[in-house]
């Protein structure tokens, strides 16, 4: 997926991927914990600092979304605009 986004941002497409999380936080997607053995240790991180995507919403409240999604587009052209 990294290609796919690099050729999106070059192109000035927006890709937010939508998370329609659990509410309670004991099942959150950000409460996963990812494990890995760089060099023979044991490291433990939130499975959610390594998600591919630069630009993610985790929701919560399905109801929210058109607000969450006008507001991550709104702060899109914001971003864009102030690059050129």
């Amino acid at each position: 997926p990294s290609l796919w986004v690099r050729r999106a941002a070059e192109e000035n497409i927006l890709l937010c991927f939508v998370i329609v999380d659990a509410a309670a936080n004991k099942d959150s997607i950000l409460e996963l914990k990812s494990v890995s053995y760089p060099g023979g240790k044991l490291t433990i991180s939130s499975w959610i600092d390594a998600f591919p995507f630069p630009y993610y919403i985790v929701l919560r409240e399905l109801r929210a979304l058109p607000h969450v999604l006008s507001d991550a587009l709104r702060q899109w052209i914001e971003l864009v605009s102030g690059m050129s």
